[in-house]
C-alpha cells in the first residue's frame, strides 16, 4: 500500500509538471511539483520508517497480524498519524501546502486534470487511513509476543521526520524554485484549499467508518458492487493483459528466436573461441619443458629448416 501511495504521489508531481507554463505565475506547476517532491520526502520516509518499526514489533508485514498497536507503540502511533495526515493534505501538515499548489495549478490550466487530482486526493486519504486504522485501532489479534515500541535508533528519526512533516510546508518554496530562476509569490486560494481539505476529510471519515473497528461493512459493500468490485480488485485485469502480451506473444513467439540465436550462435562462438584457446594451449604447453637440451634441439632444428628453405629457394 505504501508503494502504491508512492506511485500516486509521483503521479501528482508529474501532473504538476504537465500543467506548468514557463515563467512567473505560469511556473506555479513546476514549483509545486518540486515542492511536493521535497515535502513528500519527509512524510513518505516517516511512513516507511514507521512501517519498519511496526514490522519489527509484531514480526510480520501482514495487516491481519496487526491491530490495537496504539497502546503498545505510542511514539510510532503519533508519528504515523502525522505522516498520514500530511499525505492526505490536511493543514497545517506539509502535504497540504504542496498539494494545494498542485491542485491550484491544475485548476488554472487544465480543469479535467484538476478533477482527476481532486479525486485522487480523496482516494489517498481513504487508503492511508484504512492502513492507519487497521494497524492502530482494529481489533487486537492474539499476539504471540507482546509488541513493544521501537528502539531509540528508530524512534528518534521518527520524531525528526514528524517534525519536518509538520513544519517543512511553511518554507517559502516559491521564492527559491521557479522555471526561470526568478522568485514569485504564490498564495493560498482558500476556496480550492477548502475543497481539497474537504475531500481529504471525506476520505478519512470513510476509512473511519469502515476500518476503525472490525465489522462486516466493507464485506457488505464488496458484495453490493458485485462484478465491479471483482474488476477493481483485479486491477481491471491490466496485469493479466500485460503478461499475456509479453509472455505468451512477445516472449514465446518473438523473443524465443532471438534468445536461441544469442544462446547458440553468440554465446556458442565466444565459448568456442575460449575452449579452442584452452585446447591449443594444452597441446603446446609441453614445448616449455625447462630442459636446455630440448631448447637447443628446437633451435638447431629451426636453423637447419631455415637454411634448407633458403638453399632451395636460391637453387630452384
Amino acid at each position: 500500500m505504501l508503494a502504491f501511495s508512492t506511485m500516486s504521489q509521483i503521479g501528482y508531481m508529474m501532473l504538476a509538471l504537465g500543467v506548468s507554463g514557463y515563467g512567473g505565475h505560469e511556473g506555479l506547476g513546476f514549483m509545486a511539483g518540486i515542492f511536493h517532491l521535497f515535502t513528500h520526502a519527509m512524510f513518505k520516509a516517516l511512513l516507511f520508517l514507521g512501517a519498519g518499526a511496526i514490522i519489527h514489533a509484531v514480526h510480520s508485514n501482514y495487516m491481519q497480524d496487526m491491530g490495537g498497536l496504539r497502546k503498545y507503540m505510542p511514539i510510532t502511533h503519533i508519528t504515523f498519524l502525522i505522516a498520514a495526515l500530511a499525505i492526505s493534505g490536511i493543514p497545517p501538515f506539509a502535504g497540504f501546502f504542496s498539494k494545494d499548489e498542485i491542485l491550484a495549478a491544475a485548476f488554472e490550466h487544465n480543469f479535467p486534470v484538476f478533477v482527476i487530482g481532486y479525486i485522487v486526493a480523496g482516494m489517498t486519504a481513504f487508503y492511508m487511513f484504512r492502513l492507519y486504522f487497521r494497524i492502530f485501532w482494529w481489533n487486537e489479534p492474539d499476539y504471540k509476543h507482546k509488541p513493544h515500541e521501537a528502539p531509540k535508533t528508530m524512534t528518534i528519526p521518527l520524531l525528526i521526520l514528524a517534525f519536518m512533516s509538520i513544519f517543512s510546508g511553511f518554507i517559502p518554496f516559491d521564492e527559491f524554485v521557479s522555471p526561470d530562476n526568478k522568485p514569485f509569490h504564490s498564495h493560498i486560494d482558500w476556496t480550492l484549499a477548502g475543497l481539497s481539505i474537504g475531500i481529504g476529510v471525506i476520505g478519512i471519515l470513510a476509512a473511519l467508518l469502515f476500518y476503525k473497528k472490525e465489522k462486516d461493512l466493507s464485506q457488505r459493500f464488496r458484495y453490493a458492487f458485485g462484478d465491479f468490485y471483482k474488476w477493481t480488485y483485479n486491477k481491471f485485469y491490466i496485469d493479466d493483459i500485460y503478461f499475456f502480451v509479453t509472455k505468451t506473444i512477445i516472449f514465446k513467439y518473438i523473443s524465443s528466436s532471438f534468445a536461441w540465436f544469442d544462446r547458440h550462435i553468440v554465446d556458442g562462438t565466444m565459448n568456442g573461441i575460449g575452449n579452442g584457446t584452452v585446447w591449443i594451449s594444452t597441446k603446446i604447453k609441453k614445448l616449455q619443458s625447462g630442459s636446455v637440451q630440448d631448447y637447443a634441439m628446437f633451435f638447431v632444428s629451426g636453423v637447419l629448416i631455415i637454411i634448407l628453405i633458403v638453399w632451395f629457394s636460391i637453387n630452384y
